[in-house]
């Protein structure tokens, strides 16, 4: 976890499909240049896809929702399962501080990046990263399976 200033701002994004707060079973898939998240949906148990690209780190796991506190940004307005973009982002200056020790570092390059926080039930994904697009797939809703008790597509 990185250290919280003054400046830290969080706003939660009001056009985000919210995870469901029961299972949302999130999954994270990455190369170095893109992520992409999928999660089902609170509203109407549809598999949401966040694609994160030209993505410059991530975290992805705790805390989950009975330790949620311990996240440095509750205090400024992070909760639980949500989506959200920190302003101001003490992580990304700390990014930055960490790569000026790169022979070509760009300093313009972290004025660029954009802090994202989702927030599920037993964890939070953290991503600086350019420019992220929300698909929610089409005829996709989930149901729980019987067989393995993870969310799956009907047949």
């Amino acid at each position: 976890m990185h250290t919280i200033h003054s400046h830290d701002r969080v706003h939660e994004l009001p056009d985000v499909p919210l995870p469901s707060s029961g299972a949302p079973d999130p999954l994270v898939l990455a190369d170095e240049d893109t992520l992409v998240i999928t999660y089902i949906a609170a509203t109407d148990g549809v598999a949401t896809i966040v694609v994160f690209r030209q993505c410059y780190a991530s975290h992805f796991g705790p805390p989950n929702d009975e330790s949620f506190a311990s996240h440095p940004l509750t205090g400024r307005g992070l909760r639980p399962c949500g989506a959200f973009e920190v302003q101001s982002s003490s992580w990304l200056r700390d990014l930055e501080v960490r790569n000026r020790g790169h022979p070509r570092h760009d300093p313009q390059l972290f004025q660029q990046l954009r802090h994202w926080v989702w927030t599920f039930h037993d964890s939070v994904l953290e991503c600086a990263a350019l420019t992220y697009t929300v698909v929610e797939a089409q005829g996709s809703r989930m149901t729980s399976c019987r067989k393995c008790a993870h969310s799956c597509a009907p047949p």
